[in-house]
């Protein structure tokens, strides 16, 4: 049996379709952009001794942000699938 394994970066993706008012849509990318600040306080943390280290939530502030570029992509309606 000849089982390839994917590299760590190729993670099965998540598809979704998603109906939004405008308010909405404000709310979700308020929530996300408030996420991705919340992660950055503590990548700051981190240059100070606490928790994890810094690259780990600035990789994790780059994920959100890349999430954040994808939903307003989708919503421009120029992110096809």
């Amino acid at each position: 049996m000849n089982l390839q394994k994917l590299p760590m970066n190729r993670r099965p993706r998540k598809h979704l379709h998603l109906n939004l008012s405008d308010d909405q849509f404000d709310d979700l990318i308020s929530a996300l952009e408030s996420h991705r600040d919340c992660l950055r306080r503590l990548s700051e943390e981190a240059a100070n001794g606490f928790g994890l280290g810094i690259p780990y939530w600035d990789g994790r502030v780059n994920e959100i942000q890349e999430l954040i570029d994808a939903v307003r992509h989708c919503a421009r309606g120029d992110g096809a699938e």
